[in-house]
């Protein structure tokens, strides 16, 4: 091979086209307010040494979010205010409703124990305190709204109203987000839990990708796409009867979207669902239960406002 031939190659190579680097990174916006909707779906179908229990939760909710003005020491503070909430369940052929605009409009089933939270849900307030880093410093909650629940009911929501747990998964939603610039095609993996109540947790190893920019609205967004590629559950404090003595469980199905506006510096739209399939092993009066788990998950999300 002669030299002006290798030196040609060099060059080509040299010039050739390289994807752009971008660098996503979360702003708080101070004195804007911005308004969130998200509906979750829940399908489980988990059984017990051969019997089932089907259970189907359909939840919707918005809420507004008010920015506030950082102090001299850096800190910020975002109020957060449920507008409104709606919630569908059956569970063993019981039916519950709840809605924020009649929540006093109680049913005769097994299930309205649980309205006592959701009125509770519906009139609370969350303060999220950023320090100047915009890490999430605490995440404060009406201790008064919640600590005035019978005491079944805060059996249920004691892990989900925890400071120090929702302070952990507040700075897990902000961690999604890759530290280093990235280019289109690279992925990452983040571990994030999810408190289910009453004492049960699982926690996803999550492999996110970007996937460059689409046009929307108007507006140029990065697209970013999930998968879980490994899942594990567990029981920690719970007031349910049961012990967990392991589980087997697969994602079987996972996709998920995620649209960011870099202008805005946070997420505005997202998308994900998510299948959770396999075997449990519960223990009741060391009496071994096999069980099989069958989970299904659905959400959206929107973000809109200034």
């Amino acid at each position: 091979m002669s030299k002006f031939l290798m030196s040609s190659i060099l060059l080509l190579s040299l010039s050739a086209p390289a994807y752009s680097q971008v660098k996503l990174e979360r702003k708080i916006q101070e004195g804007t307010t911005y308004t969130a909707s998200t509906q979750t779906q829940i399908e489980q179908k988990l059984t017990i040494a051969g019997m089932d229990t089907d259970t189907n939760v359909d939840t919707r909710a918005k809420s507004k979010a008010t920015v506030g003005k950082r102090d001299g020491l850096g800190m910020l503070r975002v109020h957060e205010k449920v507008e409104s909430l709606q919630v569908n369940m059956s569970a063993q052929g019981q039916q519950y409703t709840f809605d924020s605009t009649n929540p006093d409009n109680k049913g005769d089933s097994a299930l309205e124990f649980v309205r006592d939270i959701h009125k509770a849900i519906a009139g609370s307030v969350t303060t999220i305190v950023y320090d100047k880093n915009n890490r999430v410093h605490a995440v404060e909650k009406d201790e008064n709204l919640f600590g005035a629940l019978p005491e079944q009911a805060q059996q249920l929501v004691n892990g989900q109203i925890d400071p120090e747990q929702l302070k952990k998964t507040a700075n897990e939603e902000l961690d999604k987000l890759p530290t280093d610039p990235v280019e289109k095609g690279e992925k990452w993996v983040r571990t994030e839990n999810a408190n289910f109540g009453a004492g049960q947790l699982m926690t996803f190893q999550t492999e996110y990708t970007y996937q460059g920019t689409i046009q929307k609205d108007g507006r140029t967004l990065d697209k970013i796409t999930s998968k879980i590629t490994s899942v594990k559950f567990d029981l920690q404090d719970s007031p349910l009867p049961l012990k967990l003595k392991g589980s087997e469980l697969k994602a079987a199905e996972s996709e998920g979207t995620m649209l960011f506006d870099r202008e805005l510096g946070r997420f505005v739209e997202s998308t994900s669902s998510t299948r959770i399939t396999g075997d449990i092993a519960f223990t009741l009066n060391d009496m071994e239960l096999p069980s099989k788990l069958d989970l299904k998950m659905k959400a959206t999300a929107t973000i809109a406002g200034k």
